[in-house]
Parts: C-alpha cells; sequence; structure tokens
C-alpha cells in the first residue's frame, strides 16, 4: 500500500449513515461513527490489531470451514483462545465494495487467512461477498450505541443470475456486533447459528487501530 498523507488517506463514506438513517446513526459511539463513516482511498488501507478472545465451532461449522477453501477462506479453519490477529480493510480494485481480511495466528500453524467484501447493493442495501460468486444480504442496524450486521439470505450469483441459498443448506444465521470499548478499543463479535443445528461458529475479539482510526 502506497504511503500518502493523513490527509489524503481517507475518504467519507456515507453507506452505513444512508443505510441506518440519521437517527440511528447518531445513536452510535462516536468512535464508530468515525470508523464506519470514512474509508481508505485507492491504494491504502485501515489495519487493526488484537487478538480473539475465543474462536469455536461445532463439527459442522469445522467441516464448513474446511469444505469452503475450494471457494477461497470465508470461515476460519482452526479453534483456540486469545488467538493473535490482524485486520486490514481496503477498497477493492473494482466494484466499489470494501475488503476486510483477517489474519489468525493459531499456534503451531500458518496465518489463517479470512477474506469477505462489504459491497453497497441497490437490492439488498448491503451485501458481503466472499469466493466462488457466494455471498449473504446483510441487515445493518444500531442497538445500545452498537453496529450490527445480521444475514438475512444467502445467495450464489451463476451466469449473471443471483440464486437464492435455502437456509438449511447454509452455515446459520450470521450475527455481527461492533461494540466499543475503553482506551480506543473496539469489540468484534460474531455468532453463526444454523436454525437447526444451534451454533456452528463464534468469535469474540478485541482490536485497536494500528493506523488512528
Amino acid at each position: 500500500m502506497k504511503a500518502q498523507s493523513p490527509a489524503s488517506r481517507w475518504r467519507d463514506d456515507p453507506t452505513y449513515r444512508q443505510l441506518l438513517g440519521e437517527a440511528a446513526w447518531e445513536r452510535l459511539s462516536p468512535a464508530i461513527r468515525l470508523r464506519f463513516g470514512l474509508k481508505p482511498a485507492i491504494g491504502c488501507r485501515l489495519r487493526y490489531r488484537g487478538q480473539m478472545l475465543a474462536v469455536r465451532c461445532s463439527r459442522l461449522g469445522w467441516l464448513l470451514a474446511q469444505l469452503c477453501r475450494l471457494i477461497g477462506t470465508p470461515l476460519a479453519t482452526g479453534r483456540g483462545r486469545a488467538v493473535p490477529t490482524l485486520v486490514d480493510v481496503y477498497p477493492e480494485a473494482e466494484g466499489g465494495g470494501i475488503v476486510w481480511r483477517r489474519l489468525y495466528g493459531f499456534p503451531g500453524r500458518r496465518p489463517n487467512r479470512v477474506v469477505s467484501i462489504k459491497r453497497p447493493d441497490a437490492s439488498h442495501g448491503l451485501i458481503e461477498c466472499v469466493g466462488g460468486g457466494f455471498g449473504m444480504a446483510l441487515d445493518v442496524f444500531e442497538r445500545e450505541a452498537s453496529l450490527h450486521f445480521r444475514s438475512r439470505a444467502y445467495f450464489w450469483d451463476f451466469g449473471g443470475r443471483r440464486l437464492p441459498i435455502p437456509a438449511l443448506l447454509t452455515p446459520g444465521v450470521t450475527h455481527v456486533v461492533h461494540s466499543d470499548e475503553p482506551d480506543g478499543r473496539f469489540r468484534f463479535r460474531m455468532t453463526i447459528r444454523h436454525p437447526w443445528l444451534g451454533e456452528t461458529f463464534f468469535q469474540d475479539g478485541v482490536f485497536q487501530p494500528v493506523d488512528g482510526i
């Protein structure tokens, strides 16, 4: 990523303000509004460093994570506690989305890279895409000054068509909460729960910015 002056590294991003509406946006904590009201300029990134206090998955979740290696790495393939994790956020080269890349430092293994892209979408508001044309439509809302993302539906883009995936054939409903912690840190908590099989994935981590945002 190229070096730029601080003022030129960021761009205003109205995406989340528009999705939430003015009242809900103003109820978010100021630090969250700052993080999600800006995006890196092309060629720049935001970087966060911290640890996942807990990374767990069910047997089904573990199997799904291994199978998903065929389309990339949308799911962490390990389990652990106090897992050092690095998060990079940067614009995708084309498409207008924002890439979220997480590197998990599970002991005794090469870093586990997990990549997804959040994109504004005319039909669904916000979608999160992984490899192979797979993705999910997200509901975005505020609760208790925190920012929430909850999957509404999974899909597969194939041959220019967006095909829905039945809920029972997915990992489950994904719910991510981004909340503030003291001293400029923030908390990331993700739960994925299958309608029949219960929790398939859970992650809970605390991070701080490396780049000052």
